[in-house]
């Protein structure tokens, strides 16, 4: 399987302002682009993986403009597709997924608000870039403080009653079943759950397989505490790939 890159994640941060005995460190390539053209495809030129964009995998929360329109606790394609339910008023149905691979930065917690109101959110790809440029890594809100998250690209394997449009995004099949290749971004609580989770298996059940060797159930849960109540991501272990799974990944460009 060829490297790819995560193409639809903005990789490079605005120069910020620091101190002139501070030097500004540039975020390191961290995928190399693979060459993808092919004539008989229709791509003719200098055609390379930086040039696609895979579909985005998102979690409805209670507030914002998706919970106008699609039921909170459900998981998103492309924030058009609904292609889960839930369980129950805590719970929503999980997906069946692969994680292929992980891409680790720091981005800065500004919070919510001054985002909106366009304060641009610096990312880098090492702790030690955060430093060099005026920051440091901690959970706290505010300019200069940045936390880890996780652009993770998975397979999801396509449920039940799909619309006509989101089954269209499942075209890699193995055997019965059809995935769909998709990126998710993990922050804040999420990469504690669901990237932390990922790489612990590799010090497990998946230390010789690799990340593409697990399945997982991706799922949802209503999480509470004394003023409010949200929606998170929940992870588990549901066993390893087959031999045609693990066949279909490896042909992947």
């Amino acid at each position: 399987m060829s490297k790819v890159s995560f193409t639809d994640i903005e990789t490079t941060p605005a120069t910020p302002e620091v101190s002139t005995a501070v030097a500004v460190v540039a975020p390191q390539q961290v995928v190399i682009a693979a060459p993808i053209a092919d004539a008989s495809k229709g791509l003719i030129g200098e055609w390379t993986s930086e040039d696609t964009k895979l579909p985005r995998l998102s979690l409805v929360n209670k507030s914002g403009e998706r919970a106008d329109n699609f039921t909170p606790g459900t998981w998103l394609l492309e924030g058009t597709h609904q292609i889960t339910k839930l369980e129950d008023k805590a719970k929503g149905a999980p997906l069946t997924v692969i994680a292929l691979r992980m891409l680790k930065q720091y981005q800065e917690n500004i919070p919510f608000d001054e985002q909106k109101a366009g304060v641009p959110v610096r990312r880098f790809n090492t702790a030690a870039e955060v430093t060099a440029n005026g920051g440091r890594v901690s959970r706290e809100r505010g300019t200069d403080l940045f936390s880890e998250l996780a652009h993770i690209e998975l397979l999801v394997q396509a449920p039940d009653n799909l619309d006509e449009d989101a089954d269209a995004l499942f075209y890699n099949v193995a055997g019965d079943k059809r995935f769909a290749r998709v990126i998710y971004t993990a922050s804040s609580t999420a990469y504690g759950q669901i990237a932390v989770t990922l790489a612990s298996s590799l010090r497990g059940h998946l230390a010789t397989t690799g990340l593409q060797g697990g399945l997982w159930e991706l799922g949802s849960k209503l999480t509470a505490n004394t003023k409010n109540s949200w929606w998170t991501p929940t992870i588990k272990t549901a066993g390893l790939v087959d031999s045609e799974t693990a066949a279909m990944i490896s042909s992947l460009a």
